[in-house]
């Protein structure tokens, strides 16, 4: 019956035939064995970068730098920093002042007699810096970009001490 009428005997079937172009079921291999292959290079991308990450390989560490380098917890010193009193950058002709007192975390074993005699820059730093800020500046979320590039400035211009951290304990706008 699989004759037609013109008298050849062809047995057409879909999934086996060259002519018709290849069969489907490979086609669905293929392609799961190229997803299976993109997620295991994606795991092996991410567990090499967390094991550069982590120190694990690649490290230029010895451990005995690392354990005399490290600073152990309680090795930091708070330097309060009298209240500095600046006038704002105001472009109408009214005085706008603030009233600004900080500490400023220094990592190392320095006592805080002997970084007393950082406080005229720090406050310089501080005066310089809140002198040439607006009051718009400062509204919202302005306190915190004021942190970061205080605390940015401080760590640039006071090279030799390592701060960690300020804190602003006071912060009065009049």
């Amino acid at each position: 019956m699989s004759e037609t009428q013109f008298g050849d005997s062809l047995d057409i079937n879909p999934v086996d035939d060259d002519r018709l172009g290849p069969a489907k079921r490979p086609k669905k291999k293929r392609l799961a064995i190229l997803i299976g292959a993109a997620i295991a290079l994606c795991l092996l991308a991410g567990g090499g970068y967390f094991a550069v990450a982590k120190g694990w390989v690649f490290s230029h560490k010895n451990e005995k730098t690392t354990q005399s380098d490290a600073l152990k917890p309680g090795e930091t010193t708070l330097l309060a920093i009298p209240s500095v009193i600046s006038s704002l950058d105001n472009g109408d002709g009214r005085p706008v002042y603030v009233k600004m007192t900080t500490k400023v975390e220094i990592a190392g074993t320095e006592t805080e007699a002997s970084l007393r005699r950082y406080i005229p820059e720090i406050q310089d730093i501080f005066q310089t810096y809140l002198h040439e800020t607006r009051p718009q500046e400062i509204r919202g979320n302005g306190i915190y970009r004021l942190r970061e590039t205080l605390l940015r400035r401080l760590r640039i211009q006071i090279a030799p001490l390592k701060i960690t951290n300020f804190y602003i304990t006071e912060f009065l706008i009049q």
